[in-house]
């Protein structure tokens, strides 16, 4: 049962940062002016707004799929 847990994990959380770069390629998208092909937005602002959040959540989602012992490798001020 353990085993299962873990690839659960697993899947988890490469669904999880693959939605994130996707929202990063959303985000993309809008700043570019690319995503006017499929979205009418009736203000820059309402676009800008789209863009930040976008980021902002593909940036979250990239870090909430990483786990906590990659990001402990990589810390240089951690101390055994």
């Amino acid at each position: 049962m353990a085993n299962w847990n873990n690839n659960k994990q697993w899947l988890t959380n490469l669904g999880t940062t693959l939605s994130g770069i996707f929202c990063l390629y959303v985000s993309y998208t809008t700043a570019t002016g690319d995503i006017l092909n499929y979205i009418g937005f009736a203000d820059p602002l309402n676009e800008m707004g789209f863009c930040f959040t976008s980021f902002f959540l593909g940036a979250m989602l990239i870090y909430v799929g990483i786990p906590q012992r990659h990001w402990n490798k990589l810390n240089p001020l951690k101390t055994k």
